[in-house]
């Protein structure tokens, strides 16, 4: 499941990373440029500390966050089984697509 999510994450325009992480770090990546285990425990914290606050702010369950900088940006959306989807996208790229297949994944398609 991870390679085909990641696949179709990466077939987007612009987008120049996928990875899958838990609460461990990174399970599954693919791009350009790898992730060292300091980056991907980073993203995997990122992530287990937004489902926390959504949790603790009454919003419910997190489905999908997004972070825009100056020179692209990190879309991240929750897979089942307590994993997340992480997308670092350049600043061409289509983020609607990019959300689009998140939820197609969240879904189970």
């Amino acid at each position: 499941m991870e390679e085909q999510a990641l696949a179709a994450l990466r077939r987007i325009a612009g987008v120049r990373a996928a990875y899958i992480v838990d609460a461990q770090g990174v399970v599954a990546g693919a791009g350009d440029d790898r992730l060292s285990q300091v980056q991907g425990a980073l993203l995997a914290a990122v992530v287990g500390a937004l489902r926390q606050a959504s949790d603790d702010l009454g919003v419910g369950q997190l489905g999908e966050t997004m972070l825009e900088a100056e020179d692209g940006a990190v879309v991240a959306g929750t897979l089942p089984g307590e994993r997340a989807a992480v997308v670092l996208a350049g600043d061409r790229s289509s983020l609607g697509m990019i959300r689009v297949e998140l939820r197609r994944l969240r879904r189970g398609g």
